[in-house]
């Protein structure tokens, strides 16, 4: 086969996986839906708590962290997600195919807030990023039980929380060097 070959079969069945996804959609996730009223909750209300409870003082230094952190679990979610390790079948918006309120808002306010309890408490960063991901891990173990997350290949709840950790120690890590960069 040849690459303009490849390239073709690769957009008829993009375009046809869109089109199931849309009728997936259309069916069983739309506004007149609890899976849609139930994550777009995921979404609204960390993005409301964020408004009232972000320390002002640090907004831009929590914000970058929470960035960060948002930016490494959209990419771990479309690798997982194509990768067929898991799936959310309920979304926001059906073209997109990453929980928006899951990795635009929820997880990542979760450990803004925990980096920001860390940074302002001077507290161990890494053992509240520890507890943190265990209490999302458990959100995630309900998502699994109301059927709003699917795993496959062997993905578990104890990977998700070390994806977790990992992803607020390297986000941590990242901000850490910005902050040091910003005094030089």
């Amino acid at each position: 086969m040849s690459r303009d070959q490849l390239l073709k079969e690769i957009e008829v069945l993009d375009s046809s996986l869109t089109d199931l996804v849309l009728e997936h959609w259309n069916r069983f996730g739309h506004l007149g839906t609890w899976q849609f009223w139930f994550t777009f909750g995921f979404l609204l209300v960390p993005l409301i708590i964020t408004v009232i409870f972000i320390d002002r003082k640090r907004i831009f230094q929590i914000a970058f962290y929470g960035y960060s952190f948002h930016i490494m679990v959209v990419y771990l979610d479309v690798f997982f997600t194509r990768n067929n390790f898991w799936s959310h079948p309920y979304h926001l918006i059906p073209y997109v195919p990453v929980s928006i309120p899951i990795d635009g808002a929820f997880v990542p306010v979760a450990f803004m807030f925990a980096y920001q309890y860390a940074v302002k408490q001077n507290k161990n960063f890494y053992l509240i990023a520890i507890f943190t991901a265990t209490v999302v891990s458990l959100i995630a173990f309900i998502w699994i039980k109301l059927e709003l997350l699917e795993l496959y290949r062997g993905m578990n709840i104890f990977h998700i929380f070390l994806l977790d950790v990992g992803m607020a120690i390297l986000a941590y890590w990242f901000t850490l060097l910005f902050l040091k960069l910003k005094k030089t």
